[in-house]
């Protein structure tokens, strides 16, 4: 992903969503496994947990829509969990590195589903590849790569 051009002389903060990767669409016909997070095809305000693994239904299920209500999805079991639950999953962690290096991290930070970056300096008319390798509260280690264009101002 390539984001919007960085002055060298100015600190310049970049920001991943992980919202879409910890918390996905209900597949249908799909395998989820157990403490895996869906968001239901119409929005109705939930997510909801896989408390019993397994492959969804060919229809959607009538999603429940209140806390801890649970609903049967083929083999598949789902909880009502409200977005602000501690259960649904967020960045426990995030480090980034500048690849190859040539502009310097000044601090790093995450809330919630983003994971955040302060850079600075860098070489006019250079493009950075900066990773971020993110820790979720729950589930497997995800990695994704910004490309920051240096330029003048």
């Amino acid at each position: 992903m390539t984001l919007g051009a960085k002055d060298p002389n100015v600190a310049a903060t970049y920001t991943i969503d992980w919202h879409d990767e910890l918390v996905v669409p209900a597949y249908r016909e799909y395998a989820f496994a157990q403490s895996s997070f869906v968001q239901g095809q119409r929005d109705t305000g939930w997510y909801y947990e896989c408390t019993t693994a397994g492959r969804t239904a060919h229809n959607y299920p009538q999603w429940p829509r209140a806390a801890g209500e649970t609903v049967q999805d083929g083999s598949a079991a789902w909880t009502a969990r409200h977005p602000s639950s501690s259960t649904v999953p967020q960045v426990s962690s995030a480090v980034w590195t500048v690849i190859g290096g040539g502009m310097a991290i000044d601090s790093q930070a995450q809330g919630g589903a983003l994971s955040s970056v302060v850079l600075s300096g860098g070489t006019d008319g250079v493009d950075y590849e900066v990773h971020c390798r993110m820790t979720p509260t729950i589930g497997a280690v995800m990695e994704k790569t910004i490309t920051v264009p240096v330029r003048a101002q």
